[in-house]
């Protein structure tokens, strides 16, 4: 959307093509009923920061900015502690530091101060040394190396590194330099953020769509990208590629009643023969499973009954259904080739996350035109899963607690988001019942911890009556629980390998929060700033004004000190 947003107000006539049913990628939402009242729900709360400068002037162009509310401070909840509430900046170096430090209830000088070089390390975030330097080794080893045990890894460090989506025994501990520097000593506006009073759909997507169009872009959605062929100078994207091959099942593998899973379809007996349905879910592709009243999808809460008919969540349509031929004791399942439906263009913005990347550059003929693109998405990767699970209480959170806050000291929570407390129509509901609607989320689960979206459930409910012990009795009107894997990796050594904005092909660009950026930025100010910088690429080849890109200071306080 940022991309396409430049292009057009540039005079370019741009189609946008979304794979999903909506825009917005993991910023998306989809209407609910609960409780027999309509509701929006979307992949988990998003702090909207100050400094996300680039995302703010997007929302701000498109009137998408209205529903904005800061927040009191940012909040860090760890076990046995007293809160830490950070609150936004504004002071210059080392003031800033001296505030958090005025301000914490557990936090001294003697924590930051004396023989860390680890804290120096911090303090001097350069793009060149620091990378040069700690992006081999993972965030624990930078703790340790950089003799940072104690109160500022406990209460600062770890909390913000989970933060990332990725676990910190697998996160680079230069991105972890560059997230910190980021978030807190690169930016004047230092931890204030603000929280959507309405769900995203309607606050925020619904004019930037409205702002697309108005700017002439051609917005289409459930419109997956296959193949980037080339055909002389120009470039077509290509929709609706030929079917996968058929999936063989012995009939006698069919029950009587219910479903069979032949791997990539589900399959019945029908009066008239077999029916199959496709496991893809209808929202974002990831596999269905099987629930005793139909299917549902783990990662975003889509269920279906047992006709594969949606009958909650984002899934726009029903299961698709395959083709299935009797081959006497045996099914061919599916296998049908769609035709292809070709949009062609002179330029086209590659703005995917890193699967989808991944996916798109192995095939066609992108391995051979653009072989050090395809070597990057391959070399890229999703950080752990992480879950989401939105619970209906019917007793109220105490009101002295604040709307978020990032937890540490529990094996599951990493954060909590009191939507009763900032978004409607959350705030009525409680206000109407008596009861409470909070979000909890468990980071980059590691192996051993992961589980079924009901099983994840179970086990941040038993530690949200914990953390806030006056929902210790509280009954569950009614919960939402999804597990997804789409966040960007952040691994040692991964930075030399990530994509650039500009590929071998000059009309062919990248964007999102994975790629290469020459300045920090993370998460949807990544992905807001990748897309401007991938159109000012195909702007500047065209001898057309760029638009300009503000960011946070590109290189720590004492960058030039200690170098």
């Amino acid at each position: 959307m940022s991309a396409a947003a430049v292009l057009a107000g540039r005079g370019y006539a741009v189609t946008l093509l979304e794979r999903g049913p909506a825009l917005g990628g993991k910023l998306s939402g989809w209407p609910l009923r609960v409780l027999g009242e309509d509701v929006p729900m979307e992949h988990g709360f998003h702090g909207f920061f100050r400094q996300y400068y680039n995302l703010r002037a997007l929302l701000a162009e498109a009137g998408a900015d209205r529903d904005l509310r800061p927040l009191d401070a940012y909040a860090v909840l760890v076990r046995g502690r007293p809160v830490e509430a950070f609150g936004a900046g504004g002071a210059p170096f080392p003031l800033d530091l001296l505030q958090v430090l005025q301000r914490s209830p557990s936090l001294s000088l003697a924590d930051v101060a004396g023989d860390r070089p680890g804290m120096r390390e911090l303090l001097a975030y350069d793009p060149v040394r620091t990378f040069a330097r700690w992006d081999a080794l993972d965030v624990d080893a930078f703790v340790r190396e950089g003799r940072l045990e104690g109160t500022f890894a406990e209460l600062v460090l770890r909390p913000f590194g989970q933060a990332s989506m990725n676990g910190l025994s697998r996160f680079s501990a230069a991105e972890a330099i560059r997230f910190f520097h980021f978030y807190m000593l690169g930016n004047p506006e230092g931890l204030g953020f603000d929280a959507l009073a309405r769900g995203v759909g309607p606050a925020v997507l619904a004019p930037l769509r409205a702002h697309l169009e108005r700017l002439g872009v051609a917005v289409r959605t459930g419109a997956e990208v296959r193949a980037v062929p080339r055909r002389g100078p120009r470039r077509r994207v290509v929709l609706a590629a030929a079917g996968a091959p058929a999936t063989v099942l012995a009939a006698a593998a069919v029950p009587e009643a219910g479903w069979a899973d032949a791997g990539a379809a589900f399959v019945r007996r029908t009066a008239a023969g077999y029916e199959a349905r496709d496991v893809r879910c209808t929202h974002l592709g990831c596999p269905v499973q099987r629930a005793p009243d139909g299917f549902r999808c783990p990662c975003h809460a889509g269920r279906y009954d047992l006709d594969g008919v949606p009958v909650s969540g984002p899934p726009p349509r029903p299961l698709a259904t395959l083709p299935v031929a009797v081959d006497g004791d045996v099914l061919r399942i599916g296998g049908a080739a769609a035709g292809d439906e070709v949009v062609p263009a002179d330029a086209v913005v590659l703005a995917l996350d890193s699967r989808g990347l991944r996916a798109l550059c192995a095939a066609g003929d992108l391995p051979r035109a653009a072989p050090r693109l395809a070597a990057a998405a391959a070399a890229s990767g999703e950080a752990d899963p992480y879950a989401v699970v939105r619970l209906w209480l019917d007793r109220p959170v105490d009101p002295a607690r604040l709307p978020f806050y990032t937890v540490a000291g529990w094996p599951d929570t990493d954060s909590l988001a009191v939507y009763s407390a900032f978004q409607a129509p959350y705030v009525d509901w409680a206000a109407r019942t008596g009861g409470a609607v909070v979000e909890s989320h468990a980071y980059a689960i590691e192996p051993e911890r992961r589980g079924s979206p009901d099983v994840l459930r179970d086990r941040l409910l038993a530690e949200l009556r914990d953390i806030f012990p006056e929902l210790a009795g509280a009954a569950v009107r009614h919960d939402e629980a999804m597990v997804q894997d789409d966040f960007t990796r952040f691994a040692p050594g991964d930075a030399a390998r990530r994509p650039t904005v500009a590929s071998d092909v000059p009309n062919l660009v990248v964007a999102g929060d994975h790629v290469q950026l020459p300045f920090p930025a993370f998460l949807m100010e990544a992905a807001a700033a990748s897309g401007r910088l991938a159109a000012n690429h195909l702007l500047a080849a065209d001898g057309v004004r760029e638009v300009p890109i503000p960011t946070v200071s590109w290189r720590g306080p004492l960058a030039d000190v200690l170098s």
